[in-house]
């Protein structure tokens, strides 16, 4: 399924390998049953190679159940293996402060494409969202999302970048038609 050319990822958290099994497979199927997701977004995923090998079950399982994207988020540079379970990375998630202060990535990662790693980062001066950006693609990220949002819930808001973006375009659409 796509919502407006997008692909819906239905959120399950593991608990870093800590929720049972059964529990992250019934809500990876509740998802698909009931929003027609196409793909996963694994939350608080391990980083460490003691469960590479339940993430890779997950992945499998996930693809079995019809998830054509895997996303996985420990949220921090993971050991190698798990590159080649996920097709989407989520190798940083945290505040702007802790963003503009991690700047070692993995060399590992250069033997991968940009666009399957991901950076979230929260936190932040709305006029700086665009720098995270720029950032996240410095450090091989192609794929980011940098909102202003704190507290518990940081995403509930849109990112800056997304309503410029689409700000940028209607007025470009109107002095199209003059």
């Amino acid at each position: 399924m796509r919502a407006a050319g997008v692909r819906v990822l239905g959120y399950v958290d593991t608990a870093y390998g800590r929720r049972p099994t059964h529990a992250v497979v019934a809500d990876l199927r509740h998802h698909r049953r009931w929003y027609g997701t196409d793909g996963v977004f694994f939350d608080q995923a391990d980083a460490g190679t003691g469960l590479l090998g339940y993430y890779r079950w997950l992945a499998r399982t996930a693809r079995a159940c019809g998830s054509r994207t895997v996303v996985l988020n420990p949220g921090t540079h993971p050991v190698p293996g798990y590159a080649e379970i996920a097709d989407l990375l989520v190798t940083f998630e945290g505040s702007w402060a802790t963003y503009r202060a991690a700047a070692a990535v993995p060399a590992w990662t250069g033997e991968y494409p940009a666009e399957r790693f991901c950076h979230l980062v929260y936190d932040g001066p709305a006029r700086l969202c665009g720098l995270a950006s720029r950032t996240a693609l410095l450090r091989g990220a192609a794929v980011h999302c940098a909102v202003p949002g704190s507290g518990a819930n940081p995403w509930q808001g849109v990112s800056p970048d997304l309503t410029d973006a689409s700000h940028g375009r209607h007025q470009h659409q109107q002095e199209e038609r003059r």
